[in-house]
């Protein structure tokens, strides 16, 4: 048993050994991380204490068995600043963490020259496991969905582990025993420190790598000017919402929206003015819509509005009172004389089945031509007469979406 132990703490002394190597490796590459570096800093913790194992006999008891005891815990306690880094939240949890090293310090160097190092040891235990069930508790309050698998398997691993720890203190302190000398949960403890040393720094990379693609995925469907989506994602979204109706058979609202004279506005006042009035009418949408409407940008000055679970009647009200706020709104251009106007047309799937997005765009599309030209300013509803008064605004880069 002793030989089995000795060889899996000496396995787990090369796991954190070449997990120190890879992050910091991770941290170098990109410094400006905090989460990265902290991360690295709590192996080198960990690291600091296995060399300490190697020098003990050349080292005073003070430090071979009183900061070396101290080590594994200073490195969750280092793990808990990577997440609050990584969570921009919980700083309470940085301090909580570093009060139980500081209440731990002085009894380990008080207990550092006894023969036996049960109750130093044990107290080790005691900290470890309170330094987890903080690691645990901010995994688990994360909101973040991206990352919330990897949350759940290492914040519910850490609650065992808490468990585990929890459980050798009480042997060693209440019950008066040398944890090691039982022999079941020795190998409980040995199976559990190999896992744990395996899991944990797989599973924040797991929860890294999660949040870059998420990351990545909404770049990818939003636009970076005015962060509505962007035409990818509104394509993306008509699609979502078409297969809902098809179901469920609630009408859907389709509306463009065209600045009026953007182009003039441009030259008379620059495009940072044009940028900063694009930013401003994405704002006012999205504030003056629900939560389930769909605001978009589908290209230069035109955006494109999807109004679920509502008919021509209900939308109508909605687009008009749209259609007026851009043009009573005097937070997008300094010059009050220099109101933007907005022109809308809407359409809706009235029931229709058949009906793909690309010809709701399209209907839409022709409506919002309608609009130009009875003056701007206005919301204008697609009519079947308008197939042939109207003139389409092509879509070179959309195929009809089925």
């Amino acid at each position: 048993m002793d030989m089995l132990v000795t060889a899996t703490l000496l396995i787990q002394d090369i796991q954190l050994l070449c997990y120190t190597i890879v992050f910091g490796v991770l941290a170098l590459q990109r410094w400006n991380d905090p989460t990265r570096r902290w991360l690295w800093y709590s192996f080198l913790a960990n690291a600091a204490g296995a060399v300490l194992d190697l020098l003990g006999t050349h080292l005073p008891a003070w430090v071979s068995q009183g900061i070396n005891v101290e080590m594994i815990p200073l490195s969750y306690a280092v793990l808990n600043v990577a997440i609050v880094c990584f969570d921009r939240r919980g700083k309470k949890a940085v301090w909580l963490s570093g009060a139980i090293l500081l209440a731990g310090l002085p009894f380990f160097l008080a207990w550092s020259s006894q023969p036996s190092q049960v109750r130093n040891n044990a107290l080790g235990d005691l900290l470890i496991a309170l330094e987890c069930a903080i690691t645990a508790v901010l995994l688990l309050q994360g909101k973040e969905q991206s990352t919330r698998s990897p949350r759940i398997v290492m914040g519910g691993f850490l609650c065992y582990f808490v468990g585990v720890e929890a459980l050798r203190f009480i042997v060693a302190f209440p019950l008066h025993t040398n944890p090691d000398a039982l022999p079941k949960l020795e190998v409980v403890c040995t199976i559990t420190y190999i896992v744990n040393v395996s899991l944990l720094p797989l599973a924040f990379i797991w929860m890294m790598n999660a949040r870059l693609e998420s990351d990545l995925l909404q770049q990818s469907i939003v636009d970076p000017l005015t962060r509505v989506l962007n035409r990818r994602g509104l394509e993306q979204a008509l699609e979502r919402e078409m297969a809902r109706f098809r179901r469920y058979g609630e009408d859907l609202t389709v509306a463009m929206l065209d600045l009026d004279h953007f182009k003039r506005l441009n030259d008379a006042y620059g495009h940072a003015a044009g940028d900063a009035v694009l930013i401003g009418i994405a704002q006012l949408l999205s504030a003056r819509l629900r939560e389930t409407d769909v605001v978009g940008r589908f290209g230069g000055e035109e955006f494109v509005l999807l109004l679920p679970h509502t008919e021509v009647g209900e939308s109508e009200p909605i687009l008009q009172h749209l259609c007026d706020s851009v043009r009573e709104s005097s937070a997008l251009l300094s010059d009050p004389a220099a109101r933007p106007t907005a022109s809308f047309g809407a359409t809706s799937t009235r029931g229709r089945r058949s009906i793909d997005a690309y010809e709701l765009l399209h209907e839409a599309d022709v409506a919002l031509y309608q609009a130009k030209e009875k003056g701007r300013d206005q919301v204008r509803f697609f009519s079947p007469a308008d197939r042939v008064r109207g003139k389409l605004h092509p879509f070179p880069s959309m195929q009809p979406v089925r």
